[in-house]
């Protein structure tokens, strides 16, 4: 089948999920432009290759180049969900020492993090704060906002990533729209806000996003600095 490719942000590492093969040819190329768009916003990638039926040289090829360009950016490329056949071809080539591979998204997204924010000069993740909503909208918003006024944030918009981030980055606060802090009917939310609620948590209003800006900016700020400072 065609590939097929989608991306999403969890905080500052993008997840790339491809379908199909990849292979030398339209397959590549897709994938090659569209690995070119993530890194011009992100230099930390993780490739979940769970959907992914035959990878060919060219396609191996093309992962060992990206892997290249991202630790040129400072950054990190790893593989997850890694099919047996694709796994075996890594480990005749030997390349399962170079391409690093995890069982989940959620481990690889935990390595991409701590390596990013071990000692050194690759820190970059310097997370204070954990926003997390449903809306993409809400979150960029409190993203920049919260940028703006010196404190570093990472951000998710649904329940098994605010889960990851939130045992990787070990934010200091955990900002969270009311839908997901109401929700506790899974293992995933009940968890996520089980190590939310040790942590300090900041609601935001159901009505948050129709609130006037200023008015919502001055009181998120005011409940921020409060529990923060700054």
């Amino acid at each position: 089948m065609p590939i097929e490719i989608e991306s999403r942000r969890v905080g500052p590492i993008t997840v790339v999920t491809c379908r199909g093969r990849i292979v030398e040819g339209d397959e590549s190329r897709a994938l090659q432009d569209h690995l070119n768009t993530v890194l011009q916003r992100s230099p930390d990638i993780v490739i979940n290759l769970g959907a992914v039926d035959f990878l060919d040289s060219g396609g191996l090829g093309l992962l060992v180049r990206f892997l290249t360009r991202a630790k040129s950016a400072q950054g990190s490329l790893k593989l997850c969900l890694v099919p047996a056949n694709i796994a075996e071809v890594l480990r005749i080539t030997k390349l399962n020492t170079l391409l690093e591979s995890h069982d989940t998204e959620a481990a690889a997204i935990t390595a991409s993090y701590h390596r990013a924010t071990s000692p050194g000069p690759s820190f970059r993740f310097d997370a204070d704060i954990l926003c997390v909503d449903s809306s993409a909208d809400v979150v960029a918003y409190a993203r920049e906002l919260l940028k703006q006024s010196g404190y570093g944030v990472v951000t998710a918009e649904n329940a098994p990533d605010a889960l990851t981030l939130l045992q990787a980055a070990q934010p200091k606060l955990v900002i969270v729209g009311a839908q997901l802090r109401a929700t506790r009917s899974t293992r995933t939310t009940e968890t996520f806000n089980r190590l939310a609620d040790a942590i300090g948590v900041i609601e935001l209003p159901a009505d948050f996003s129709s609130r006037d800006a200023a008015a919502a900016a001055e009181q998120l700020l005011g409940d921020v600095r409060a529990r923060l400072g700054r």
